[in-house]
């Protein structure tokens, strides 16, 4: 199983793998470590040397030797003194002095004893080294990493046989030395490479002097594999409900592709709640399964929970399946308990089990599907079973090409009327004719749906059937030409777009809605057959389609710079088909106008807008900007305002505007903030405000956030902390990553 599918780790897993894995190397002489990615310690100052050139260690390399001095008794051994240098290949021994015994290959070097090879450097006091066995022992030892730019010290390093090594009185840090801001401690490690495990005694962290951990014994994993043990805690505190909330994750690596994560979670006001998550990966399958309990909610004044089931499988090379099974306690729970940042989304949770099957040609799927309600909203109808039939197959140019879709959905519920079956099957042809420059797509499909329905209201037949003939003609040219902007030579193109659409009317008053909407208006709906989501309703239509894009590419890398769409519909005949037979129908002679407009320049500015806008009342009804600033992912500031109006209650649904940014003043200090205010309402909808700091070995991130539940409520507020010691580990990470990810546009975690 690869470690990056079930990326879990215990507490000391960064540290395991630079400073008991680099000490082992001392003496084990197996490869060198890898550097870190990334440009974490460009704050420590200048750059050290460069570590030797990598070279595989060969126990066979002859030895060099080196003194000023050197003398030579019978028995075998060699006295060397004054500057003292023994290298074999990329590893270089040096000290005052050192015997070397010919018989056993034993050195035993003292007086400022320096080791270096292509990723560790150690000094100490004296050194014994068995090179026939590989084993041996540095006293007094400080070490240097670096390619993790760490290092420490040890009392004493010895290596016991090939695969065990212990170290007594360790430290560790990756601070630069004389600013010691953080240290790892540990009075005894033990490392043993065959069984890719260590363990520690008397493990401590310290920040600033103050030490903030602590545990009696650990063991850990010093390799790239995953063991069991704590993971660092999440902490965060709102200042509005005075609650502080404490997350303590265990890692549980059951089997190389199962584990588990037990959570612990203590919030003062509201109780201990338990969570878990379980994670397994076969040949075939993988999925997880996740849930939380607090047993009474002294706040909430209920039990809340969690469940969340989520699986994937393989049959074979054609067959697969998807189950998903959510539920939650009540609607607050994702606010309340830290899961969402976005209040009052999550509307309802699904559940559902797919089994799918694809060839080249044919793709055929089978779903049972249903959801819980949280927000009051009405319910979609439970879908036992949805079976559903495609060709896919490929659609060549200049020859007739077929298409055909089919469906079978029973639809229930036990709140509403009617349910029942609803049978589609939409077969169809088209002949694609294709220029160089241009390209007439004809295209003819017919819809036949029939539904079998129960507990049908007076007004509608049990059996409705419609049939419908759906034709579209879409036609296109490709315009174009060189042009430059200023110095910069570009290639624009133009790319006017025709399409009509027929559809005779048909009345489906007396057809139920069971899964049914209308699409949101936008440019690309210039260019669909249906403006409705699914079949209980098709539109009749007798209308063109006009449409108009144009782009700006840089001739020499294909960049686009800019790309600009306007349409519209002009329509031959009123409209008469609505999602409600009492639904006044449209009877305007045109839509409304869509554009879309997206530019990048060369300075690190984005503008990307869209509109919809009403011939008739003569406004927008529908807008969007986004005006963004990303030099870089510690440079970045976004704009963003829009709104939607209702020309019939003559007042706009909503009216946003939100502004974010995330901007480093100097290499050690950035602000972040993200404002999102309600123009229609005049109050502001959430407030970010916080800064990070990072030094050569340590950073953190404090943000308040301020924030309404709902439009009519008081804002909340919390604070949420960050610590990251580089090197070793991070403090409430992922919540505050989440935090930021969500409220700034854009925003990337730079680690």
């Amino acid at each position: 199983m690869r470690n990056d599918t079930i990326p879990a780790c215990p507490l000391l897993f960064h540290t395991t793998r630079t400073l008991p894995i680099a000490l082992l190397l001392v003496l084990c002489q197996t490869g060198p470590l890898r550097a870190e990615t990334g440009n974490r310690w460009l704050l420590c100052g200048p750059a050290t040397e460069l570590p030797a050139e990598e070279q595989p260690f060969d126990p066979a390399a002859p030895l060099e030797f080196s003194a000023n001095r050197a003398s030579f008794d019978k028995s075998g051994v060699s006295t060397l003194s004054g500057n003292v240098e023994i290298l074999q290949g990329n590893r270089k021994l040096s000290a005052a002095q050192a015997l070397y015994s010919h018989n056993d290959q034993t050195v035993r070097a003292t007086g400022a004893v320096h080791y270096l090879d292509s990723s560790l450097e150690v000094t100490g006091d004296s050194a014994r080294l068995y090179l026939q066995s590989n084993t041996g022992n540095f006293d007094n030892a400080h070490y240097r990493l670096p390619l993790q730019h760490a290092h420490g010290s040890a009392a004493r390093v010895a290596k016991v046989n090939e695969n065990v090594t212990r170290l007594q009185q360790v430290r560790y840090t990756t601070c630069n030395p004389g600013h010691i801001d953080w240290q790892l401690r540990a009075g005894e490690l033990r490392l043993d490479r065959d069984s890719k495990m260590g363990s520690a005694r008397n493990v401590s962290v310290r920040f600033k002097n103050v030490p903030f951990f602590y545990f009696p014994y650990l063991v850990f994993p010093i390799a790239d594999e995953r063991l069991s043990g704590f993971l660092m805690p999440d902490i965060s505190v709102n200042l509005s409900q005075n609650t502080t909330d404490i997350a303590i994750p265990y890692y549980w690596n059951i089997a190389p592709n199962y584990d588990a994560t037990i959570t612990p979670r203590v919030i003062n006001r509201r109780g201990l709640m338990l969570g878990a998550e379980f994670r397994y990966l076969t040949a075939t399958s993988s999925g997880q399964l996740e849930g939380t309990y607090l047993d009474s909610d002294r706040v909430y004044g209920d039990t809340r929970a969690l469940l969340r089931f989520h699986h994937r499988s393989r049959f074979s090379p054609r067959w697969s399946g998807t189950a998903e099974y959510n539920y939650v306690s009540d609607e607050d729970y994702f606010v309340d308990m830290g899961d969402s940042f976005n209040p009052n989304t999550t509307t309802h949770q699904e559940r559902h089990l797919t089994v799918s099957y694809r060839d080249r040609n044919w793709l055929l799927s089978g779903t049972l599907l249903s959801y819980q309600i949280l927000l009051g909203t009405t319910p979609p109808y439970q879908k036992f079973p949805q079976l559903k039939l495609k060709y896919i197959g490929r659609q060549e140019e200049n020859r007739l090409n077929y298409h055909i879709a089919g469906e079978y959905t029973y639809f229930d519920d036990n709140a509403r009327q009617p349910t029942g079956s609803r049978f589609d099957i939409s077969p169809g042809i088209s002949f694609p004719m294709h220029s160089l420059a241009s390209y007439l797509i004809p295209r003819i499909t017919l819809h036949h749906t029939l539904y079998q329905l129960d507990d049908t209201p007076a007004e509608m037949t049990p059996t409705p059937v419609r049939t419908l003939p759906v034709f579209s003609l879409d036609s296109g040219v490709f315009l174009e030409r060189l042009t430059h902007w200023g110095t910069t030579s570009m290639l624009q193109t133009l790319a006017p777009r025709l399409y009509y659409l027929y559809i005779p009317y048909r009345k489906q008053s007396g057809l139920p809605i069971f899964d049914t909407a209308a699409y949101t208006f936008d440019y690309a709906q210039l260019f669909r057959e249906n403006r409705f989501t699914n079949v209980d309703r098709i539109n009749d239509a007798n209308q063109l389609s006009l449409g108009l894009t144009t782009r700006f590419l840089e001739s020499d890398n294909g960049a686009e710079r800019l790309s600009a769409s306007i349409g519209q519909i002009f329509y031959f005949s009123d409209r008469h088909v609505a999602l409600d037979s009492a639904e006044e129908t449209e009877t305007t002679n045109v839509s409304d106008l869509a554009a879309e407009l997206k530019a990048s320049f060369r300075n690190h500015w984005f503008v990307g807008s869209s509109l919809l806008w009403n011939p008739q009342s003569e406004r927008s009804r529908r807008f969007s900007t986004r005006l963004q600033y990303k030099r870089d992912s510690r440079h970045l500031f976004t704009i963003d305002y829009r709104h939607q109006y209702d020309p019939l209650d003559n007042s706009y649904r909503y009216k946003r505007f939100d502004i974010s940014t995330a901007w480093a003043i100097n290499p050690r200090w950035h602000l972040l903030g993200h404002w999102d205010y309600d123009l229609n309402k005049e109050q502001t909808r959430e407030i970010l405000i916080g800064f990070g700091y990072d030094s050569c070995c340590w950073g953190i991130r404090l943000v308040s956030r301020e924030f309404r539940k709902e439009s009519e409520a008081e804002l909340d507020r919390a604070i949420f902390v960050n610590l990251e010691l580089k090197g070793l580990s991070s403090i409430n990470g992922k919540r505050i990553d989440a935090l930021l990810k969500d409220g700034i546009l854009g925003y990337e975690v730079n680690r």
